[in-house]
């Protein structure tokens, strides 16, 4: 396979590519009620939420599989609990957040997704 010509567009960056959300990013802060965050993936039809600190740095995400997550261990009931106390029923086999950059090929990144096993990427350049 390693011997197959690539396809052009591998090369490419996300930008030219015109690949990502750039605007409008739905985002919540580690205090941000869970009820909101939920509220947030209906409204804005999302299935993960960058978790932000005040610098509007991405310090986690919250996704709806950690929803699912909690649903299924039946280990809150509480809904007004913030999403970092929500976060903290996460399976300790989580890795933390991979972000990419526009510059970045998408090689590159089809790359570090297949080698992290990730399921989703941020892009920061124009988030904020």
């Amino acid at each position: 396979i390693s011997e197959m010509p690539k396809p052009a567009f591998l090369s490419q960056t996300l930008e030219e590519l015109n690949i990502g959300t750039f605007q409008n990013i739905a985002v919540v802060h580690s205090d941000t009620p869970l009820y909101t965050a939920l509220g947030i993936f209906v409204d804005q039809r999302v299935s993960a939420l960058p978790v932000v600190d005040d610098k509007g740095r991405v310090v986690d995400i919250y996704s709806k599989f950690d929803v699912i997550n909690l649903a299924a261990e039946k280990t809150y009931n509480n809904l007004d609990i913030t999403v970092t106390k929500a976060l903290q029923h996460r399976s300790q086999y989580f890795e933390g957040v991979l972000t990419c950059q526009a510059h970045e090929t998408l090689e590159a990144i089809i790359n570090r997704l297949v080698e992290a096993e990730v399921r989703y990427f941020i892009q920061l350049s124009k988030m904020f």
